[in-house]
């Protein structure tokens, strides 16, 4: 008994010192991928590929295809991918690659509904256990596909398949949305309320049950609550939608601003006017001036005159402009920006050089990245701004794009939405580190905007967005008259 003790806890030791072997070269895998020098980067893919001859298992293979993938040897990275298809033709390599490169490449819904039926087919669900959400991933994907089509009962069928109860707050939201753009209200109006409810169940878990799928779900509760209350405010069921946002405010209070403009209707709706108006000056002073028609005639209601509105109106902006200078001030820096040089849509030139004695904007977007194109009007209302300023140039700087004819589609995306961008192609590795721009940058996301000075240094950087036209042209406002004056100091 005593030897067999001994020898289970050699082999438990034994375990635990191979994880943190694995753990250990993992990290120095990374460490290399993501600050080493090109020739470093270069003997490291090198030794994966040629280590690769060993491998025993699938998760070797997905291991190396990911570091390869992060070292941006694409070459390496589909050999690989290659090699470990045919050997495991029906593990998690080959169907991811069948999920990319067949059903998420389908452009007919006809298309992606074969692909899915195949998918199932040669690669079961059951099969992969803890992997669901891979799968409902392209429910939703397909279903929004059929609802875009007007099929409500087949995009429903296909939301009803989806296995991650977590997932339907964010996942149903697409499909209901693209419905309810339809006009049918009748079909939206079930699955918002499902999204909404599932994530009204994980956000009103104790604390101590919140992981981090409890977290997620409850990011879509602001949406599919809005999307559901709105249409229980166009039925005029007024009452019933205040008793769902009354409940949301308790469960989430956090969730208040994005709730915030069906809040105000549905307080319209029961004359509850000044509630309304006190919600409404709180969106106005935070650069939704859209609700300004809405909230001068409440002030008009409400005081029985306009006389001071003015006053008050401007109140509000300069609150806003403060709070904004406050925020910049949390994203100042100082540093030489590095040197580049970069083609444009036409196939010029464009580098740094060209831009000195200019205050520039760089914007990193990708035409993948949802956050960076709900951007993009405000952007564009900015640059507008700053049309006759020949002192302040925007260059929107494309990376990271996951597509071989990348260059195609991001012209197409650009003239599809007459966007007037300089757009510039962040394709060119530094011969020395093997990075593209966005990671001499040190970026880690997108959509993240660097705010350069005349004399080429970066004053101000800012990751993530928001698509309040109107607050990202106050922003950028403030950012770029700030970088036109002299640094001191």
């Amino acid at each position: 008994m005593k030897f067999k003790l001994m020898i289970g806890l050699l082999l438990a030791s034994g375990t635990v010192l191979a994880q943190q072997v694995d753990r250990a070269k993992m990290e120095r895998y990374y460490q290399i991928a993501n600050g080493g020098n090109a020739e470093r980067k270069d003997s490291l893919a090198n030794a994966l590929f040629a280590e690769s001859k060993k491998y025993n298992s699938e998760d070797e293979y997905r291991t190396a295809i990911n570091v390869l993938r992060t070292l941006e040897k694409e070459d390496k990275q589909l050999a690989l991918e290659k090699i470990a298809t045919k050997k495991y033709p029906k593990g998690k390599i080959t169907r991811e690659a069948f999920v990319t490169n067949v059903f998420y490449k389908a452009e007919e819904t006809t298309a992606k509904e074969k692909a899915y039926l195949e998918l199932i087919k040669k690669w079961p669900v059951a099969n992969f256990p803890g992997d669901e959400l891979t799968y409902d991933y392209v429910l939703g994907s397909l279903a929004t596909s059929f609802a875009k089509d007007g099929n409500a009962k087949k995009a429903t069928y296909y939301l009803g398949e989806m296995k991650e109860r977590f997932w339907r707050g964010n996942g149903y939201l697409p499909a209901g949305q693209a419905l309810l753009a339809a006009g049918d209200t009748a079909a939206a109006a079930p699955i918002f309320r499902t999204a909404m409810d599932d994530a009204y169940y994980y956000i009103s878990l104790p604390e101590e049950q919140k992981d981090n799928k409890a977290r997620f779900a409850s990011m879509g509760y602001a949406s599919s609550m809005s999307a559901y209350v709105n249409i229980l405010v166009g039925q005029g069921k007024y009452r019933e939608a205040l008793e769902y946002i009354d409940k949301a405010l308790v469960a989430a209070p956090e969730q208040a601003d994005g709730l915030a403009k069906v809040h105000a209707k549905t307080l319209l709706g029961v004359n509850r006017k000044l509630e309304a108006y006190n919600i409404l000056s709180r969106l106005y002073a935070k650069g939704q001036f859209e609700t300004e028609p809405e909230l001068k005639k409440l002030y008009g209601d409400l005081n029985g005159t306009l006389a001071g509105y003015e006053q008050y109106n401007a109140t509000l902006k300069e609150e806003l402009v403060k709070n904004i200078r406050e925020h910049i001030k949390g994203n100042e820096v100082f540093k030489k920006a590095p040197d580049f040089e970069l083609l444009n849509l036409k196939g010029d030139k464009v580098s740094l050089a060209s831009l000195k004695g200019k205050v520039v904007v760089l914007d990193f977007w990708a035409t993948w990245c949802q956050p960076c194109v709900r951007s993009f009007p405000g952007m564009k209302a900015a640059q507008e701004l700053y049309a006759h300023d020949k002192d302040v140039q925007f260059v929107f700087v494309n990376t990271w794009e996951r597509d071989k004819n990348y260059k195609e589609n991001v012209a197409k995306f650009i003239d599809k939405n007459q966007y007037p961008f300089e757009v510039i192609f962040d394709d060119q590795k530094d011969p020395e580190t093997g990075k593209v721009l966005a990671g001499k940058l040190g970026i880690n996301g997108i959509p993240s905007k660097f705010i350069l000075d005349k004399d080429g240094n970066i004053r101000y950087m800012l990751t993530g967005s928001t698509p309040n036209v109107d607050y990202i042209k106050l922003e950028m406002r403030e950012l770029i008259e700030s970088a036109k004056k002299e640094k001191k100091g």
